[in-house]
């Protein structure tokens, strides 16, 4: 699949935006439909960019759920550019790489207002990490300085989802450990818990588009993050059936 949707990827990457997002959202869905996922989506993502998309983190595969919906550019951390195969497709995406250190910030921050300045989305993961899936992290408030009007010169929307992986596709819960099917954190190896995955019959992920908010409407970027924050925890909870 990707070998047959890769030449029409790079020919269409410096001519043609939507062509280019169409064959990118094309991927994505092929590799849901390889793990045998099953997506179901409450509520709209906003349509028209810049947008700041914060969602929660639960496995790789979020990835391939998202990106099979929303035109936007991840934000990934500085060490997945080096990991093989993966590595070189997020760098191929556009994908934005970001350090963990302090001294780093302020130059991934410049390259994250550029690419709003541009008129592009920008999904984030602001836990910063993986997690169960049954529960939300909580919400690292650095990235959303970033659309600080006073920083950014211009007031965009904001919109928090919600990824939940609530059971199996044949209608069996994800409990009792068995969350770890799909969510992939602590000591998982990728190789591995991909290999599991292929096994697997499939689940629902069920993805929550929120109602969007103004950065202006924030006084600043911690407010904004708790708000987001608390929005995907519901999300998560009532995709669990509130537990």
């Amino acid at each position: 699949m990707t070998v047959i949707l890769l030449a029409p990827y790079l020919f269409a990457a410096p001519l043609s935006r939507p062509v280019r997002s169409a064959v990118a959202r094309s991927w994505y869905r092929g590799c849901s439909r390889l793990c045998a996922l099953k997506v179901r989506v409450r509520g709209h993502p906003v349509g028209e960019g810049p947008v700041l998309y914060a969602a929660n983190h639960v496995s790789y595969l979020d990835v391939v759920v998202l990106g099979g919906f929303l035109d936007a550019l991840f934000v990934a951390k500085a060490e997945v550019v080096r990991w093989p195969v993966i590595g070189p497709l997020a760098k191929l995406q556009r994908t934005i790489f970001i350090e963990r250190t302090a001294t780093r910030a302020s130059v991934d921050n410049t390259e994250l207002r550029h690419r709003l300045a541009m008129g592009e989305s920008v999904i984030i993961f602001p836990e910063g990490t993986s997690s169960d899936g049954r529960r939300v992290l909580p919400f690292k408030s650095t990235l959303f300085e970033i659309v600080q009007p006073r920083r950014l010169g211009r007031d965009i929307w904001i919109q928090p989802v919600s990824v939940a992986y609530p059971r199996y596709a044949d209608g069996r819960p994800l409990t009792g450990g068995l969350e770890a099917c799909y969510a992939w954190y602590g000591e998982a190896t990728l190789f591995g818990h991909l290999v599991r995955v292929f096994g697997l019959r499939g689940a629902v992920v069920e993805v929550t588009f929120h109602e969007p908010v103004r950065a202006s409407a924030f006084a600043d970027r911690k407010a904004l993050a708790r708000h987001c924050e608390a929005r995907v925890a519901t999300g998560v909870r009532a995709a669990h059936g509130g537990n």
